[in-house]
């Protein structure tokens, strides 16, 4: 896993390179991603990019797939991980931000993990969350309603997943009620924090993807480090709590804090999942480079 490299654009944008391996036999992947805010006034992903796999043996260049179609999917993904981990036993409100693409796939990943008896969906124009509202109703079977209020919606919810790609912070400490969990992937780069540094601070528990990327890249964890409120070593990985090297949650009453920036192994095993399931389909272009 080699650390992800952010270079800022004009107008917000960014170029996103991950590089790995999911094992020192697997093969080596690169994701090449470019965030584009103004996208969807376009009618474009705000994602665009593509993931190249490299042969383990040769090095040669076997596959290039589909950036946003692989990220989109294990970014929700890490969030279900993360709820079924770390939201109580039972949660069953569910409030998500925002409308975009990666809005629609946590509400379909989110939906799975517990029995949710009603959704929050907050985006910042009315007419998005209706349209996003009652395009999922009926496949997710759980009421969704739609709305502009964040506060109130959050203070109502169980687990709150922020799917923006906001600068300046939406969710403050008191917004969440006791219990609470709240999800950012939204906070991906030095520049962007969904939450304020006092949510953090409240936090009894802080979890990233990984803690070296988390802390040079994830806006919000940066802002609460600056701030005091939050040490870089309370920082725990997703993955030890996974494993059961640490324990997670420690009471129902806590407030615990998942923020997600995506790291390459994750993109690195999707990557070879898909590739394995191409070739047995038969499916795709092959060219000769």
């Amino acid at each position: 896993l080699a650390p992800k490299v952010s270079v800022p654009g004009r107008e917000g944008a960014s170029l996103l390179t991950y590089t790995a391996r999911s094992t020192t036999e697997a093969p080596g992947v690169v994701k090449v991603i470019g965030f584009q805010p103004q996208n969807p006034a376009n009618g474009l992903d705000p994602v665009q990019g593509v993931v190249l796999v490299m042969d383990p043996d040769t090095g040669q260049p076997v596959a290039l797939l589909d950036g946003p179609a692989l990220t989109t999917p294990r970014t929700a993904a890490g969030s279900a991980v993360a709820m079924d981990l770390l939201a109580r036993r039972d949660a069953r409100t569910l409030t998500v931000v925002g409308t975009g693409v990666q809005a629609r796939a946590h509400l379909r990943a989110l939906s799975r993990v517990r029995e949710l008896e009603r959704i929050h969906l907050v985006g910042r124009r009315a007419e998005a969350a209706e349209e996003l509202a009652a395009e999922l109703a009926d496949e997710l079977g759980v009421p969704i309603v739609p709305g502009t209020d964040l506060p109130a919606a959050a203070g109502e919810s169980d687990v709150i997943a922020l799917c923006t790609t906001s600068h300046t912070p939406l969710l403050d400490a008191g917004d969440v009620r006791p219990g609470a969990l709240v999800i950012s992937v939204g906070s991906f780069a030095p520049d962007r924090s969904e939450v304020s540094p006092d949510l953090l601070g409240r936090a009894e528990l802080v979890v990233v993807d990984e803690v070296a990327t988390a802390s040079a890249q994830a806006g919000c964890i940066i802002d609460a480090v600056a701030a005091g409120v939050l040490a870089e070593s309370a920082l725990v990985p997703l993955g030890s709590i996974a494993t059961g090297a640490h324990p997670g949650r420690g009471s129902d009453e806590d407030v615990v804090f998942y923020n997600s920036v995506g790291i390459a192994v994750q993109d690195a095993t999707i990557a070879e999942a898909v590739l394995d399931r191409a070739r047995a389909a038969g499916v795709g272009t092959t060219v000769t480079l």
